[in-house]
């Protein structure tokens, strides 16, 4: 491997910024300063942001949707492709455990489907369905085998886990340096307000977000804390999306509850309107779990970013295409598949509408899109610009500026929610463990060069 030297860029970091030369050789940065000797490449990076690479905790590649009989639209290959254009350098995806199979069956059936495609680097979170005295014995070797989380669901029909073994779950990932990761909603709220629209013939798209309210989430993530208090466990509440949820996490962690959480762009960026009854069909492209909420939600969000109540901004990237999936739902909101593609936006939304924008600094950019997700989910040698850890960087152009059309985007998919936003934040160039993978617009990354990130045990100790 090639010795680079990035020369005279503004380097941030979480704990601040500072013009300096980065220095990378076998894939690790290996001095950070002024003046530093030459290589055998060099970029001149004056003028541009050098920042850590992007880690996106929360992405469905290849993902089945069971009762739909149909998979995301990007696989391994083209989700992270996407995914190094947009600047991130390291994934963490789920593994799917199906009603009674082990732990182990799962993460190594995931492995084989992500090593022969991925790009960027990788991890995944082992989604628990079928809570067993055999799946509470396997928690501890997922653990020290590099998986420390776990993705629960309180609602979605056969993938729920029930408050009676959500409680053993917890205290049995507690006890190894697990972290569980939820997705909060109250299932019997949601399963009777769909049953109401069903029954009133008020089946079209727009009625998904009034079956998921705001205080369905709130009740949901309030009960979640609770039980990870009860036993003493540390967990990751996923895509907060409300001023309620995000209420209940501030209060929780005022008292000490080892708590983190996440939002996602389309939660800081789209709102109700999208919903819009009058649009017909094409309201389906908005459907997501859980839906936009109201412009004061938004608001909210915003000030839970910048007060540190919330702690990472993910992509929740689940891409669908509009023409032959999302549309098949048109006429029935329950059939279509949950989901937006994000992970190409993710960071260039956050730039725009937070940084450009004067609602967070910089460095906390950093902090929300690398360096947090790195420290929540034991990310050892990831989200940092320092001596020993991998050289995982982007070079921003703070500047340039792109208008938004799936045309000039990766994923594999036929529209963005965010069409014709114009966005600044989008990476020059992408480095993953010292390879320039995106170079100037173009690509270089031989399928299948990612690797399994290391990852450590997770503590309350470790959150931030």
């Amino acid at each position: 491997m090639t010795e680079l030297l990035i020369r005279g860029g503004t380097v941030v970091t979480a704990n601040g910024s500072r013009t300096a030369d980065v220095y990378v050789r076998e894939g690790r940065i290996t001095a950070v300063g002024q003046g530093l000797p030459t290589a055998s490449r060099v970029i001149e990076a004056k003028g541009h942001l050098v920042m850590p690479g992007g880690i996106d905790t929360h992405t469905h590649l290849d993902h089945p949707i069971g009762r739909l009989g149909i998979k995301t639209a990007d696989d391994f290959h083209t989700g992270t492709i996407a995914g190094a254009f947009g600047g991130v350098t390291t994934i963490l995806d789920f593994s799917l455990q199906a009603k009674g199979e082990s732990l182990v069956s799962a993460r190594d059936r995931r492995l084989s489907e992500i090593e022969p495609n991925a790009v960027i680097d990788y991890g995944f979170h082992t989604i628990v369905t079928d809570v067993t005295e055999q799946v509470l014995d396997e928690v501890p070797a997922l653990i020290a085998s590099g998986f420390p989380s776990f993705k629960v669901y309180m609602t979605y029909g056969d993938k729920k886990v029930e408050d009676k073994a959500l409680i053993p779950l917890l205290e049995a990932t507690a006890a190894h340096g697990g972290l569980i990761y939820l997705h909060c909603e109250n299932d019997c709220a949601v399963t009777h307000l769909i049953e109401q629209h069903l029954a009133r013939g008020d089946k079209g798209p727009a009625y998904h977000a009034t079956s998921r309210p705001p205080m369905v989430e709130a009740e949901a993530t309030n009960r979640a804390i609770m039980h990870a208090e009860l036993a003493g466990a540390p967990i990751c509440i996923a895509h907060v999306t409300s001023q309620g949820a995000a209420e209940h996490v501030a209060a929780a962690r005022a008292r000490g509850v080892a708590v983190a959480a996440e939002t996602c762009p389309q939660y800081l960026v789209l709102d109700e309107s999208v919903y819009d009854p009058g649009a017909g069909c094409e309201v389906a492209k908005f459907v997501c779990s859980p839906p936009m909420r109201e412009r004061s939600h938004i608001n909210a969000l915003w000030a839970a970013l910048a007060d540190g109540t919330i702690q990472q901004v993910s992509s929740d990237h689940a891409p669908f295409r509009f023409k032959d999936q999302k549309t098949n739902g048109c006429e029935n909101f329950t059939q279509i598949p949950n989901g937006l593609p994000g992970i190409e936006t993710r960071l260039p939304l956050i730039f725009t509408h937070g940084v450009s924008e004067g609602r967070i600094s910089v460095e906390r950019f950093v902090e929300l899109t690398s360096t947090g997700p790195a420290q929540i989910f034991g990310l050892r040698d990831k989200g940092r610009i320092e001596v020993g850890a991998d050289a995982d960087l982007i070079i921003v152009d703070p500047n340039r500026e792109v208008r938004i059309d799936p045309s000039i985007l990766h994923s594999n998919v036929d529209y963005s929610p965010y069409q014709d936003m114009r966005l600044k934040g989008f990476p020059t160039w992408t480095l993953s463990r010292g390879d320039v993978i995106v170079d100037e617009g173009q690509p270089a990354m031989p399928r299948g060069r990612g690797r399994l990130a290391t990852r450590t045990p997770i503590t309350r100790d470790t959150l931030p």
